[in-house]
């Protein structure tokens, strides 16, 4: 059971939920909220992020990208589960991925053409999931990883939702979802400058390893800058426009409650330019700073959407 709990890297499933959860209180903004909808999708993206771990997992593992980098902490590249196990868990996972989205889909939508719209994108995200590494194109390993993170994570995580709890779609909305977007690839930027120097014995082209150090780090501080500005601005924006709305309290406000995020933020760019300034990591035990780099940016990412939540609860609701 140890072995299938790290095979399912439980440290990534809050930045699945935040783009859902934001996507949600954006909708109660405007007074639209529906709890089995939250709760349905919230499961969905769980369930297609364990089964994201899991193909990558695999695809690495089928690769010899893990091998290459002695990824002791995978499952099977350890040996702990064996190849025919991990096939037949991501059957499994792609079976209950699909399943939870038609019961939301189910739930959620009124239409047959709107069932139809969302279910080529749930489609199109288990296809995501499963084609990060495996395949013979993988996009993982040809750079086009942050793009994907950024749309699923981002407009389809944050819109979608939205779309689903009230019917329509505005500039808030996808302020917001841009915001999110920017956020979670800063995410998978981390991942990936942690492992430039394995991913370059393997073949595996991501963004990090193609822009470099330099260049790199700042689109690291780019990621997070942005992010948190598109996010921040979509609670300042009116509903259906661009504008900001005319109460100077609230910014004021805002950025007093927004602190301790701000804060946390500025020490993990701080961190990560530092670990980013040292030799790549190529064992276990050095990629454990860079580890804990993403368990906390994700944490601190889950940290600024429950601000939201509460923020929009004491001075919109």
């Amino acid at each position: 059971m140890n072995a299938w709990i790290q095979a399912f890297r439980l440290k990534t499933l809050p930045l699945a939920v935040s783009g859902i959860v934001l996507g949600a209180t954006l909708s109660g903004m405007h007074g639209k909220w529906n709890l089995a909808v939250l709760l349905l999708a919230a499961l969905t993206a769980v369930s297609l992020q364990i089964l994201s771990n899991l193909a990558n997992d695999y695809g690495d593992f089928i690769k010899g990208t893990d091998q290459t980098a002695n990824r002791t902490d995978r499952a099977l590249a350890s040996g702990s589960i064996g190849p025919a196990q991990m096939r037949t868990a991501i059957v499994i996972n792609t079976l209950l991925s699909l399943g939870l989205g038609l019961f939301l889909l189910y739930v959620a939508t009124p239409s047959l053409k709107l069932f139809g719209v969302f279910l080529a994108l749930g489609i199109m995200g288990i296809l995501a999931a499963l084609g990060y590494t495996m395949g013979k194109r993988a996009f993982g390993y040809s750079g086009l990883g942050d793009a994907v993170v950024f749309v699923f994570f981002g407009p389809v995580a944050v819109c979608g939702i939205f779309y689903l709890m009230t019917g329509t779609l505005i500039p808030q909305a996808w302020l917001a979802a841009v915001g999110m977007g920017l956020l979670s690839a800063a995410v998978l930027n981390v991942n990936n400058m942690r492992d430039t120097q394995t991913d370059n014995l393997a073949g595996k082209l991501t963004l990090a390893l193609r822009l470099g150090r330099r260049w790199t780090q700042l689109y690291h501080k780019t990621l997070l800058l942005m992010g948190f500005l598109f996010v921040f601005t979509s609670f300042l924006s009116e509903g259906g426009s661009l504008q900001i709305r005319p109460n100077l309290t609230e910014p004021l406000l805002l950025l007093l409650v927004y602190a301790p995020v701000i804060l946390l933020l500025t020490r993990h760019a701080g961190r990560v330019a530092e670990l980013n300034s040292q030799e790549p990591p190529v064992t276990p035990e050095d990629r454990k700073p860079w580890n804990k780099e993403l368990k906390n940016l994700s944490l601190t990412i889950m940290l600024m959407v429950v601000v939201y939540l509460f923020t929009v609860v004491l001075f919109v609701a």
